[in-house]
């Protein structure tokens, strides 16, 4: 963690700063907020401004100690002026005549820090200098305090500016976490430490100091995570002891409840609470109340203050409290859904075992809530003593989620009492398979759970089983045999309908039927957001996966990350990390293809360290791979390496199968084996064409054609005519043009990629027509290529392919020339080349000597730096 603190999105303060100081008709900018909020610090920038400026600066501290002294605040900056014999008028003019001496004959930038402490003569002084614009004042004060009346008239003067300091909010909260900690934080710590927090700098700062020296917070695999509760501050601690020490019985009960049992309604609370003890709580911010319609219940003020409060209480009175709460909801009539999860909740925490009955409601309720935490939880209990159908369903759909998949396998494949309920059967069946394929890893026992299904149970759920049967199809890499499969099935419940729906818009957009794709997951989350019961079903926000994939494949990456973005935050906040990852996993495929390498290389590692910490070991391999193609297209060969070497120890996984060579192929080239890169993209190819994966097809041909492969427009043209996205269209006309060597179709191709957003490969497709308008002798029509290019490439920064490569001589180099002069570029001799390129060292010193005659240098060593490879 770096030492210093950093000052984050105070921007437009410091500007506004500056702007009035540049204003003879500014005397005073206030910085007003509550406490924490960073008011110092940003004075203290204020003032750095200021002195950059060229002009001097002082500063004071008001106190409450020094405010027993009149004029106690100024003393240390005027020891010789301030005396007491002298008379009010006298005062003003030695200070006037001190202060433009101290500021070298301009007005002087004081800095008056906590003002609202300042005595009353340093008020009343500081008040007439400002009107006599004798100093410029930076003031800091507090909110809620009282002021001195000379100082709560400063605002009100014509020349003072007063600048509101709030908290920050999220993203200033990552921003300011990020420069911090020194690297990427993972969203849900930024969260978590944000609601903690409230956004207040100064209190978030102790909270990541405790955390870091305490293990809590680490760096995963360069992104940093919070693991475990939250401690609460030690600063918090305090204040909030000081505001318990003045409560009185009634007041400390409620407080003592609600840590306790949160939240809770005003009729819930137990024993006879007067209401104006409540309305005190509320006022001394130690409660809230929060309105949801009719409703009003009672949290306490601070997320933190219910861990201090809870570590305060002995186990009987925590006891005591839990049971009270659960008899008071019951004599309610415990008649809100949620009040069944409270009330087991309460008695299990009080050491108690709740009825049957109760356990299956509450668990029933904490499922539809996706909290699978608690359905874990309290599924335990239930399977414990009932071992029913429904309580492996519970059970396991949790295990799955909190990526315990062995345990989740353990107790859906353990035996039930017959008779169970087919239905409930079929969702066993399908969960089985979900974790075996998603968690284990294993799409092959997936499809046999699957079948055995089909054997013995009866006709009534068939299409559900079937429609498992093509999503076990579809996340093997097999989408158009999930069409297939599927195809079978005329859905006559809405569950059904819902089923098909979260295999077949990924399944359409794969095959090259994006429009039809982005339908289906729209009409599919419409359904299932519907659904009154979701048991064994995914979270609702898979449509929006899916509909975030279609988008992409079909080259609608606006829209595509909009959509990701939002499921991603509601995935963060509800706590589904299966959701988080492929969220993370759909944004960076999205800044992957538009060229924003850095942006797509942050989204990897959150998707790899989130999956890493949940055990989600096949989309980790996908993310380690995706981050590999990033890290090598950086530059950042040792990473990219390291990268490959992590997902080389994970299992197999299929789904997104054809994604994973891009990044060994990148990190191949990256190493300087352009060969071994070449042959990875072009047998993927062909796997993930034979197999109707067209849009990832298209993608690895057209990597190959980048990194040197031939031939590969036939490969392309029947993927571009089986596909109605414009990404596949393009990539097809790139290539025939890089083929056919044709500058004005290299040209086209650009803008048609500028025109997707697809940066990267709009640059590349510019210099490709540079060198091909400067082979055919128009310099012209090439330098203004050129220029294209390199406007282009800027918008990616960080980024080195072949394609970007410059060719500035009137003689462009050849492919074979390029791949050669790169790789000698990087170090490697000249035998080394030789060998990967299967060609003889003096046909690789030959395509050398041309390299340096077309490029004007002499060396090896001068090579990297003609290249442009940094």
């Amino acid at each position: 963690m770096n030492e210093g603190w950093p000052l984050a999105r105070r921007q437009p303060e410091l500007d506004a700063f500056s702007r009035a100081l540049d204003d003879p008709d500014r005397t005073a900018v206030v910085l007003y907020g509550p406490a924490g909020v960073g008011k110092s610090r940003l004075a203290d920038a204020c003032l750095a401004r200021a002195e950059a400026a060229g002009r001097l600066t002082a500063r004071v501290m008001a106190s409450q100690a020094a405010a027993l002294l009149p004029l106690g605040a100024l003393a240390p900056v005027l020891p010789h002026v301030l005396t007491p014999s002298a008379s009010p008028s006298e005062l003003f003019d030695q200070t006037r005549t001190e202060f433009l001496a101290m500021g070298g004959g301009g007005r002087l930038v004081l800095l008056v820090d906590d003002a609202h402490l300042l005595d009353t003569s340093s008020a009343v002084l500081l008040t007439q200098l400002l009107a006599a614009r004798a100093v410029f004042v930076v003031a800091t004060i507090r909110d809620g305090e009282p002021l001195p009346d000379a100082v709560a008239g400063w605002w009100r003067l014509e020349g003072a500016l007063r600048l509101d300091i709030v908290d920050l909010d999220r993203d200033a909260t990552a921003d300011v976490l990020g420069l911090a900690l020194g690297g990427v934080v993972g969203t849900d710590t930024v969260r978590r430490l944000h609601d903690a927090s409230g956004g207040n700098p100064l209190l978030l700062r102790e909270l990541v100091v405790q955390a870091v020296d305490a293990g809590l917070l680490r760096d995963d695999s360069g992104t940093w995570r919070l693991s475990g509760d939250i401690p609460p501050s030690r600063r918090l601690v305090d204040v909030l002891a000081t505001r318990l020490a003045a409560l009185g019985e009634p007041a400390r009960r409620v407080v003592d409840q609600l840590a306790v049992c949160a939240p809770l309604g005003p009729a819930e609370l137990t024993g006879d609470v007067p209401l104006d003890e409540l309305e005190s709580l509320e006022r001394s911010g130690l409660i809230r109340v929060l309105v949801d319609g009719h409703r009003h219940q009672l949290v306490l003020g601070h997320p933190l203050y219910g861990e201090a409060l809870r570590a305060d209480l002995t186990v009987l009175r925590r006891r005591s409290i839990l049971l009270a709460a659960a008899d008071r909801i019951e004599a309610l009539g415990a008649r809100r859904r949620e009040d069944a999860r409270r009330v087991a909740t309460w008695r299990l925490d009080a050491g108690g075992t709740p009825d049957p009955a109760l356990l299956l409601q509450a668990t029933r309720v904490a499922r539809y809530a996706h909290d699978f935490k608690q359905v874990e939880r309290l599924a335990t209990v239930l399977w414990s003593l009932q071992p029913t159908a429904e309580a492996a369903v519970l059970l396991g759909e949790a295990a799955y989620e909190m990526g315990h998949f062995d345990a989740s396998e353990a107790v859906l494949a353990a035996p039930v009492p017959e008779p169970s309920d087919e239905a409930v059967m079929v969702q066993r069946a399908t969960l089985r398979t979900k974790n075996l394929q998603w968690g284990l890893c294993d799409w092959r026992a997936a499809l046999a759970v699957i079948e055995d299904a089909q054997a013995t149970l009866g006709s009534e759920h068939a299409d559900d089983l079937v429609a498992e049967e093509g999503a076990v199809w579809m996340f093997a890499a097999q989408p158009q045999k999930a069409i297939d499969t599927m195809a079978a099935i005329a859905p006559h419940t809405a569950r059904t309908r819902v089923l098909i729906a979260l295999i077949r818009g990924q399944a359409l957009a794969s095959v090259g039927r994006t429009a039809e794709g982005i339908e289906a997951a729209i009409e599919g989350f419409r359904e299932h957001s519907a659904l009154a019961e979701p048991l064994a079903l995914a979270h609702p926000g898979t449509h929006i996966v899916n509909q975030s994939f279609s988008l992409v494949e079909a080259g609608r990456f606006d829209e595509a990350d909009e959509m990701a973005r939002l499921g991603y935050d509601v995935a963060v906040a509800d706590n589904i990390p299966v959701a988080q990852i492929w969220f993370a996993l759909m944004l960076a495929k999205s800044c992957t293809q538009r060229g924003r390498i850095n942006e797509a290389r942050r989204w990897f590692q959150e998707g790899a360290s989130t999956a890493r910490l949940h055990g989600f070991n096949g989309p980790e391999r996908i993310a380690q791979l995706g981050l590999a193609s990033a890290e090598a297209v950086l530059g950042n060969v040792t990473a990219a390496a390291a990268a490959v070497a992590r997902g080389d120890e994970l299992p197999e996984f299929e789904f997104l199968r054809f994604d994973q060579p891009i990044g060994r192929a990148w990190t191949a080239w990256a190493q300087g084996d352009p060969e071994q890169a070449r042959s990875l993209l072009a047998t993927s190819a062909a796997d993930a064409a034979t197999l109707h994966n067209v849009g990832s097809a298209a993608w690895l041909w057209h990597d190959a054609a980048r990194l040197g492969v031939r031939d590969v427009a036939a490969q392309l043209a029947p993927l571009a005519a089986a596909s109605d996205s414009p990404v596949v269209a393009a990539r097809a006309e790139h290539v025939r043009a890089l083929e056919a060597g044709d500058p004005e179709a290299l040209a086209a191709a650009s803008v048609a990629f500028e025109a997707l957003d697809m940066v990267l490969l709009a640059a590349e497709a510019a210099a490709a027509a540079a060198d091909a308008h400067r082979r055919k002798g128009q310099q012209r029509l090439g330098t203004n290529q050129a220029h294209r290019a390199t406007q282009l490439a800027d918008r990616c920064p960080g980024a080195r392919t072949p394609g970007l490569v410059p060719s500035d001589g009137s003689v462009p180099l050849s492919t074979r020339e390029r791949e050669i002069a790169t790789l000698a570029g990087q170090g490697v001799s000249s035998q080394e080349i030789a060998d990967r390129l299967f060609l003889s060292i003096r046909t690789v010193n030959n395509h050398l000597q041309n390299v340096y005659t077309k490029l004007g240098v002499n060396r090896r060593d001068q090579l990297a730096e003609a290249l442009g490879l940094g």
